[in-house]
């Protein structure tokens, strides 16, 4: 890609050794480029998945979005062996290096490229998200994470989306992800210009780009939850991102600047006796 070469330059002066398996900055596409950053952006995962998720060490997790692995490397060290791990991404070169780079130090953790039409990110994908279907048999995992994924999709996709991950969800299996949320206090927090983001409305979204709104979209919190009740999915936590001024944990201050929701599965009501 075209806008890769100038980071690819900087690959080839800055060839220091590597203490950390982490890709080269023009691989970086997921993200902020940037060795420090990467590494705080990882060293915050560990924290959000052990501390904040209380992710069980033998737990079996799908990852959508995984980019260049910056939220999985630090689960190398932290998944035991009875665990399982597997990361889905558009981008084909991403994919490529995590399964180089990543799979073989613990081949329970996959990576599968899936060619996703995103206007911004993928426009030349074959597969509308509207017709995704996630490659995995019911109550399959007991962890979905998506970081940075629904800050680039349309609601209907999103809904879409939220379906799927109940249904490959396993009953009382946690969704972790990241949005853009409007409520309230968002709409005030960009009418007094407590945010760095300019946000134009479109239709039952909210984007930085009308061009491509790809690019970055927010979404109603209110409608959002009701798509959320409607695959079977409890909100549990939301954690109010830095973007609207709202004060985050500092063990999370990239990963929590977009709102972060946890939901759990809802377990099928017992049938009555």
């Amino acid at each position: 890609m075209i806008r890769d070469v100038p980071w690819a330059i900087r690959d080839f002066v800055d060839r220091g050794a590597q203490d950390q398996v982490m890709p080269p900055l023009r691989l970086m596409r997921d993200g902020p480029r940037g060795r420090e950053v990467w590494t705080q952006n990882g060293r915050e995962a560990l924290h959000f998945y052990r501390d904040v998720l209380q992710l069980d060490r033998g737990a079996v997790m799908l990852d959508i979005g995984s980019g260049m692995g910056r939220k999985t490397i630090p689960l190398l060290s932290y998944l035991d062996d009875t665990a399982r791990y597997i990361g889905l991404d558009i981008d084909r070169d991403q994919v490529r290096w995590c399964s180089r780079n990543i799979t073989p130090r613990n081949f329970r953790f996959t990576f599968i490229h899936v060619d996703l039409f995103n206007k911004f990110y993928n426009h030349s994908g074959a597969i509308p998200p509207s017709k995704f279907v996630l490659p995995f048999p019911d109550n399959s995992f007991d962890v979905v994470s998506l970081w940075s994924v629904f800050t680039h999709m349309y609601p209907d996709d999103v809904a879409h989306y939220l379906a799927e991950i109940g249904r490959v969800l396993r009953p009382g299996g946690q969704l972790a992800s990241s949005y853009y949320l409007i409520n309230d206090d968002a709409l005030a927090a960009l009418k007094n210009g407590k945010t760095d983001l300019t946000l134009y409305p479109g239709d039952r979204y909210w984007t930085n780009n009308p061009n491509i709104p790809e690019d970055l979209t927010a979404l109603d919190e209110a409608w959002l939850r009701g798509a959320y009740a409607a695959a079977g999915l409890t909100i549990e936590t939301v954690l109010r991102g830095g973007w609207t001024g709202a004060k985050v944990d500092p063990e999370l201050v990239t990963m929590n600047r977009q709102d972060i929701v946890v939901a759990r599965a809802t377990p099928p009501a017992a049938s009555a006796a």
